[in-house]
């Protein structure tokens, strides 16, 4: 059997399709609310989508399950928040410098114990019956949670007697890719070749980005140090279309990065992250021709937004 690989896929329609299945084998006296993202909202994830489906409809049924007639709905809700990574797991605090803020699609998977249905959901109503059951895959909670993670994501689980169980899924949103502006007819095949030079000597730091970047419609090649970059870019001086750093490199300095890239290639396209922004930094970046400075707190989105900006003036 061939595995599923990862796509960027729409998250609603993956909880929706469970959502159908699980739907058919609930009793009828037992009810089921959604609150979902309305069209044309989409909230993209790269995801192996029939794993993900296994996953929200087991869920479900524990929830469901779980409920000892205590309740007599099922409410599902799905939404989008911005969170900074330590919310989710405790020890990323003590990770080197941590990691910026990122959009997560949040599903929570409880019942009207816990979270009363209101004006914004909607029941789903129950098939007909000449449609049956469809067959269910039940994976266990370690299974849940193990494909969650494999899907970059996380899971908590919140159980009280007399009321039921809850769970609060994390997935993180792919960036939209979005064609520049003025470039036309073929523009997001154009936008796909952009090619963006990324230098950061924390290895997560370079995976987020360098994942957040490609999911935007961007090529992307990540460094560990400035002087791997500015080497592939003595082989090819006109082969980026602008460059990406954080400040502290070892060794290094991203200002001093900056300013040797734009010797090798004046009028660079050039971005500085940094942990600490003051008046003294932003100067100095501004000194050595940075278009852009931007906080390690930022959510990546902004990243993203500014280097359209740049390529579209460029």
């Amino acid at each position: 059997m061939i595995p599923e690989k990862f796509l960027s896929q729409p998250l609603e329609a993956i909880v929706d399709a469970s959502l159908v299945r699980f739907r058919a084998l609930l009793p009828r006296d037992i009810n089921l609310y959604t609150a979902l993202p309305q069209p044309p909202a989409s909230l993209r994830v790269r995801a192996r989508s029939n794993e993900l489906q296994d996953v929200v409809l087991s869920l479900c049924m524990v929830a469901w399950q779980a409920m000892r007639g205590e309740a007599g709905a099922v409410v599902v809700e799905l939404d989008e928040i911005v969170i900074d990574e330590v919310v989710l797991d405790s020890d990323a605090g003590s990770l080197q410098g941590g990691l910026p803020p990122r959009r997560h699609a949040r599903l929570v998977i409880t019942n009207n114990s816990q979270v009363p249905a209101g004006a914004t959901h909607r029941l789903m109503a129950a098939p007909q019956p000449a449609e049956g059951a469809q067959p269910a895959t039940r994976r266990s909670l370690a299974e849940a949670r193990e494909i969650i993670h494999q899907h970059n994501g996380s899971i908590t689980v919140s159980t009280e007697v007399g009321v039921g169980t809850s769970f609060e899924v994390y997935l993180p949103v792919l960036a939209v890719q979005q064609p520049l502006p003025d470039e036309g007819a073929g523009a997001a095949e154009k936008g796909a070749r952009r090619h963006i030079i990324y230098v950061d000597d924390y290895e997560p730091m370079r995976a987020l980005v360098g994942e957040t970047l490609a999911d935007a419609g961007f090529r992307v090649s990540c460094y560990e140090g400035a002087r791997e970059a500015l080497t592939a870019m003595r082989g090819d001086p006109t082969g980026c279309d602008a460059l990406v750093s954080d400040f502290k490199l070892s060794g290094y300095s991203g200002t001093d990065l900056i300013r040797q890239a734009r010797m090798l290639r004046p009028g660079l396209p050039t971005v500085l992250i940094s942990g600490y922004l003051d008046e003294s930094l932003q100067s100095k970046a501004r000194e050595v021709g940075a278009d852009w400075v931007i906080s390690k707190t930022s959510d990546l989105e902004t990243l993203v937004g500014a280097l359209r900006e740049l390529l579209l003036r460029s």
